[in-house]
């Protein structure tokens, strides 16, 4: 009898063992699953992301307001949040009356500094190399501080409903720009990449916005985890 007991005990001991072996590993494809479909879900977020802040930027001046749009898209997106097509259109609406200012100078910037990379190449300006570096660092960091801007205004956008002026999304942009030159150096790279791979195969132009979005919304978030610690 006592052996027969022994016996049934360490058979129910081995079963029960299978069974949360089994529980164990159901919960853990479970969670694999779980983090697939959110960075599914968050791939197909930027990439509608980046067609939006294309079609939005058509009109030139409103390049940085639709880059500001498809940052809090792509925010919504990773806090789970509402998003969708409607609250873009919102948001970049939103941003256009506020960030108008900012696309308007962005694009005055933007000729004046390819018109100097034009005269340099050109060998017409004394000490071209000279001028084509100092240009290709001014442009970096324009996109760097315009970016910022729009990363800036889409949280108070998100935070209060009503967003930054133009002028206060400037000064915040450059001040982050400045106290995280790590997080600003990881966005010019950024930039840089976009650059090269619409260069690579001119079609991702619809893409690259929403991947500028991400850079910025992971740039922002580190800051903030860093500021919080």
């Amino acid at each position: 009898m006592v052996g027969g007991t022994t016996t049934e005990g360490v058979a129910m001991t081995a079963g029960s063992g299978r069974e949360r072996g089994r529980g164990r590993r159901k919960r853990s494809a479970a969670g694999g699953e779980t983090r697939t479909g959110a960075a599914l879900g968050l791939f197909a977020e930027v990439v509608l992301a980046g067609v939006l802040v294309a079609l939005g930027s058509l009109l030139l001046v409103t390049a940085v307001p639709s880059l500001a749009a498809g940052v809090a898209h792509v925010r919504r997106q990773v806090t789970g949040h509402d998003i969708g097509v409607a609250r873009f259109a919102r948001d970049w609406w939103a941003a256009v009356r506020a960030l108008w200012p900012l696309g308007l100078a962005a694009v005055g910037v933007a000729l004046l500094l390819a018109l100097d990379w034009q005269l340099a190449r050109a060998d017409v300006l004394p000490g071209a190399s000279v001028v084509a570096v100092v240009v290709a660092v001014a442009a970096a960091a324009v996109v760097v501080v315009l970016a910022r801007a729009a990363g800036a205004w889409s949280e108070s956008a998100d935070a209060d409903g009503g967003g930054l002026t133009a002028r206060q999304a400037l000064a915040a942009g450059a001040q982050r720009t400045q106290d995280d030159l790590t997080g600003s150096v990881l966005l010019a790279v950024a930039a840089a990449l976009c650059v090269v791979f619409v260069w690579m195969l001119p079609p991702l132009v619809l893409v690259v916005g929403g991947l500028l979005s991400l850079a910025v919304v992971g740039v922002e978030t580190r800051r903030g985890a860093r500021a919080a610690a």
